[in-house]
């Protein structure tokens, strides 16, 4: 079974609660709809009820089974205020109401109370106001300093499946990040796909072929992740051909475990990374799904501002069977 259509199983069999922040929107509904149509989740709505019934009668989409909150005329807002009066210590009490009723920080504190599973954002909001809220109010995963995200990208026949990171958060990754981005990319990989990561930490150059303080920074790392995480599969550097053609794997890093069969390819920068990513989808009609946010204390993802429904759909069954791998481990 293909990964999508096994994931999608899973969150049938585990369905969750998911909260769209940016519901006022045509697809954050349709993304709604159908995950209660196809029994995938159970979807929250966020923002002003007028303004979603107006988009549905609009569009002549059925609103009436839908769950909607508008954050402004919610019960819950002193009690999420009150929470953050610690950890945002330079704020007032009434400082604090006025944020939370904020879609972003609602639908994030949400998740930080149980209310929810998953937290799904992006297709309006900016990504650095998605992840500012979702620090503010959920913090790092214990054991944890770096946030960063995870591509899932799978092959025009669905057969290959790889994770790509960091395609969408921190710019030019220190070599502690970079450890840390790997770690957690090959753990998520692994829930997701049940396979073995193979993680290569990519460069412009092989076992040393080029010298460079970049190259350097990418084997420091690799040695770090070597010691933080011995039974982890790694190799690095590793040039892209090096890391995925077995015969070319073969000849220029011989005796690597990760050589030629990647699949885990963790790049040295957001800008090498966001660019290989849509360099397979575009010109290699790889599907791209996510990204998938890593390092939160809570599941908060985010999405492309220029996502359609169904990847909205996608995320979530994505990050439904992340949870689930993780948890069973």
């Amino acid at each position: 079974m293909k990964l999508l259509e096994q994931c999608t199983v899973n969150a049938k069999k585990n369905p969750g609660w998911v909260v769209f922040p940016d519901a006022v929107d045509e697809r954050a509904i349709r993304a709604a709809l159908q995950i209660q149509k196809e029994g995938l989740g159970f979807p929250w709505l966020l923002g002003d009820f007028s303004a979603i019934q107006q988009i549905c009668q609009a569009q002549n989409l059925p609103y009436e089974s839908l769950n909607i909150i508008d954050p402004t005329q919610s019960e819950w807002i002193t009690e999420f205020a009150e929470r953050l009066l610690g950890k945002i210590k330079d704020k007032t009490l009434d400082d604090l109401k006025k944020m939370v009723q904020d879609p972003l920080w609602f639908g994030a504190s949400m998740l930080a109370t149980g209310r929810c599973d998953f937290c799904i954002a992006g297709n309006i909001s900016s990504t650095a106001n998605v992840l500012r809220a979702g620090l503010r109010i959920l913090g790092l995963q214990p054991g944890n300093q770096t946030l960063s995200s995870i591509m899932i990208m799978i092959s025009p026949d669905g057969k290959n499946v790889y994770g790509f990171s960091d395609c969408g958060v921190i710019p030019v990754p220190s070599i502690e990040q970079l450890a840390d981005i790997a770690m957690t990319t090959a753990e998520n990989f692994n829930a997701i796909t049940q396979q073995t990561p193979n993680v290569a930490m990519l460069s412009f150059s092989t076992k040393g072929s080029a010298k460079h303080d970049a190259v350097i920074k990418t084997q420091m790392a690799t040695q770090m992740v070597i010691e933080r995480a011995p039974n982890l599969n790694i190799d690095g550097d590793l040039q892209f051909d090096a890391a995925l053609v077995p015969s070319i794997g073969e000849k220029k890093a011989p005796g690597s475990k990760v050589a030629g069969k990647a699949n885990v390819l963790i790049f040295p920068s957001l800008e090498a990374g966001n660019i290989g990513y849509k360099i397979a989808q575009r010109m290699g009609g790889y599907e791209a799904i996510g990204p998938l946010i890593q390092g939160l204390n809570g599941e908060m993802h985010d999405l492309s501002r220029g996502c359609s429904w169904q990847d909205m759909v996608q995320v979530l069954v994505i990050a439904t069977q992340m949870k689930a791998g993780k948890k069973s481990r």
